[in-house]
């Protein structure tokens, strides 16, 4: 299950960089708002019976907000909110990581 998870955040992760800062066209941007709501669906029914599991599918939630506020700076070029989004990004991944293993 937590291995599954963090494949799948990684995942995320790489589709989200790719779709902002490379290939930044409608179609990746919907991969990538479809591939967050995925994101939160399987953690929500993956943790969903387990006692705590709703701190880890905020953040999940958090994690995926996160990313699309990540597109928006960079569309209007905010280089400095972008240096704290992606330091903010790592720590909600890790952190969603150490809290399924926690579970």
């Amino acid at each position: 299950m937590i291995l599954l998870l963090t494949l799948f955040i990684v995942i995320y992760l790489l589709i989200a960089f790719l779709s902002i800062y490379f290939y930044n066209t409608k179609l990746t941007d919907i991969a990538r708002m479809i591939f967050g709501a995925a994101l939160i669906v399987f953690a929500a029914s993956m943790l969903i019976g387990h006692s705590g599991s709703l701190w880890v599918i905020l953040l999940v939630a958090a994690l995926v907000i996160n990313i699309e506020i990540t597109a928006f700076k960079f569309k209007i070029s905010d280089l400095k909110a972008l240096q704290i989004l992606h330091i903010f990004t790592a720590m909600l991944a890790v952190m969603i990581i150490i809290t399924s293993f926690m579970l």
